[in-house]
């Protein structure tokens, strides 16, 4: 069956190991555009983080291409039409928070388009994050967060030994209470139960009255997991974690050697 949605994770998958995405690659993007697909950014980036994707395709700003931000609590169209939005609440940062706290663990939220830090002294992988996603951070002290701010996403951000040491030590009611993700060595994300890039994927494909026979997902991390196993056709990188690969139909190049664009010449260009 012939693809017609293919949704496509950013770090450690479209970008390669220099954050670049190859000039053979978007060449490739732009014939399977060209021959009728979607490309779908699905990050856990605000669009603002995305942007640039869509501008060096073409499909920017445009009311019938699509984007999936914040791991599938928010997809939208590429003109920031807002097509799903399911955001966790204040309540729940304060829980997570306090948990981190306990462990020594840095954190923070991000609303659709600001990264929010009750650390005075900014933590540096929130200027990392903010970096990749084009994000504002701003200070506020936990006590003084409004309760009706929407958060798409908590966040845990530290280094990788804290980040092991603090997801095999995350209880059992945050994994039965929220979607638990490491995103990057750096990050832990919070989302709320029924969001993930999969059940993203899932809502826009039947909205573009799609099967799911006629998706692809490509991706490297255990947040690209939901969306490969979705997907009629599940691409893990050669360089993603050992459940991606085990749960995909096929394992591309990596990253550094246009897994992206191999896999979209084999399944949708037939090359």
């Amino acid at each position: 069956m012939t693809i017609k949605l293919i949704t496509i994770d950013v770090d450690g998958t479209l970008n390669n190991s220099q954050g670049k995405v190859s000039d053979h690659t978007v060449e490739v993007l732009k014939k399977a555009i060209a021959k009728g697909a979607k490309i779908v950014i699905a990050s856990g980036r605000p669009l603002d983080g995305t942007k640039h994707f869509y501008e060096m395709l073409g499909i920017d700003n445009s009311d019938d291409q699509f984007a999936i931000n914040y791991n599938g609590a928010m997809a939208m169209t590429t003109s920031g039409k807002i097509l799903i939005e399911e955001t966790l609440k204040v309540e729940d940062y304060l829980e997570i928070a306090n948990f981190a706290d306990s462990n020594d663990v840095k954190h923070q939220i991000e609303t659709a388009t600001d990264i929010i830090t009750p650390f005075v002294h900014i933590p540096k992988y929130s200027v990392y994050e903010s970096a990749l996603t084009n994000a504002p951070i701003w200070y506020r002290p936990l006590a003084d967060l409004e309760s009706s701010l929407p958060v798409a996403k908590v966040m845990l951000i530290d280094e990788k030994d804290k980040i092991d040491t603090t997801l095999s030590q995350m209880p059992q009611k945050f994994l039965d209470k929220y979607n638990v993700v490491r995103s990057s060595e750096f990050f832990i994300e919070f989302i709320k139960k029924t969001v993930s890039k999969g059940n993203a994927l899932k809502r826009l494909a039947e909205g573009l009255g799609l099967s799911l026979d006629e998706t692809m997902s490509i991706g490297d991390q255990g947040n690209d997991l939901s969306m490969i196993e979705a997907a009629g056709t599940g691409v893990a990188m050669g360089n993603a974690v050992d459940e991606v690969k085990a749960a995909a139909q096929f394992v591309t190049k990596t990253n550094d050697e246009d897994g992206v664009a191999f896999a979209i010449e084999k399944f949708v260009l037939d090359v």
